[in-house]
């Protein structure tokens, strides 16, 4: 796959990203050897750092998913991008980031960058009392128009609280996934592996969602 980024959407991005703030860093997990668009990924994410230098650096790990590197992100599959910030950030692609997901890579990058997000007060509020850790996993493709919603969302509760992990899974790269969490349409949100739901919802019936998912965690 050759990855070609057009510079309509080289403006578009420059745009967004002149709401950079604080450094934001890039962590892409690749494999020595066959991976499948594990170059691509890599190409993406350096072209998107090329844009602002100063603010975005790009730390690429080739290794295996058993090395102490990638244990300390807990990836187990590659590519994967990892976004940090000034906090450790547990903002997370597992998969090429196109199509779509593009977009919500450049929103996200933004996010991490200034640390805070837009959220309904409420459901700011919800999310941040949260004391026990939280995995979410968006299924996604990248021809969904709205698998950016559902990520956008899970990505957002990750940055408000650091104890949620939040993970866009490129469901066609990762076949044994998708089997194994019924991934029939997308998006299909996995929460803690106990509550399970199809499409992008508001963000408040979201936040519900993974609160229910505690209360079922803890039973």
């Amino acid at each position: 796959m050759v990855v070609v980024i057009d510079e309509a959407t080289l403006r578009m991005v420059k745009g967004f990203f002149r709401a950079l703030r604080n450094p934001v860093r890039i962590v892409v997990f690749v494999t020595r050897g066959h991976c499948l668009y594990c170059n691509e990924t890599v190409e993406i994410v350096e072209k998107l750092a090329s844009i602002s230098p100063e603010l975005i650096r790009v730390e690429k790990c080739e290794c295996e998913v058993s090395s102490p590197e990638a244990r300390s992100y807990k990836v187990d599959r590659h590519p994967a991008i990892v976004l940090r910030g000034e906090k450790e950030y547990w903002v997370r692609y597992f998969g090429i980031p196109s199509g779509y997901e593009f977009g919500s890579l450049v929103e996200d990058i933004v996010d991490v960058s200034r640390g805070e997000v837009e959220l309904e007060e409420s459901v700011k509020a919800a999310i941040l009392a949260i004391s026990k850790p939280v995995h979410i996993k968006v299924f996604v493709t990248p021809t969904c128009p709205y698998c950016p919603s559902a990520v956008r969302t899970a990505h957002k509760f990750a940055i408000v609280n650091t104890h949620i992990m939040a993970d866009a899974v490129e469901s066609l790269e990762f076949p044994d996934l998708a089997r194994k969490y019924r991934v029939y349409a997308v998006p299909k949100v996995v929460i803690n592996d106990v509550v399970e739901f199809e499409g992008a919802l508001p963000e408040r019936v979201f936040a519900d969602k993974v609160l229910q998912a505690l209360k079922v965690s803890e039973k």
